[in-house]
């Protein structure tokens, strides 16, 4: 059976980025993309709505998907509102741009 990915993107505070990309390297995970969003939601201020996070993005395989969202979970979370939202797809493929390599 061939193994399935899945895209993760967790946005969540600056405050918690580093915290929670050492956490998914102890965990195996090596490659993420990190870019830092403006965005509405739950979180808003007096006198500026939008917020400032970061938004992580990965491929995993299905196998490691439940230990990268409690990882997540685990260095993000305090409860209150803005903490940030974590997505999970499945992929129907990837590609390495280097060779053409059509990923599982």
């Amino acid at each position: 059976m061939e193994d399935i990915m899945k895209s993760v993107t967790a946005i969540v505070r600056t405050t918690s980025i580093e915290r929670v990309v050492k956490a998914l390297e102890h965990i195996g995970i090596k490659s993420m993309a990190i870019s830092e969003i403006k965005g509405l939601g739950e979180e808003v201020r007096l006198n500026n709505p939008s917020s400032i996070h970061d938004r992580i993005e990965l491929f995993v395989s299905n196998e490691k998907v439940d230990a990268v969202v409690k990882t997540i979970l685990e260095n993000t979370c305090t409860g209150l509102a803005g903490d940030g939202v974590i997505a999970v797809a499945t992929l129907d493929y990837t590609v390495k741009i280097r060779n053409a390599e059509k990923l599982k």
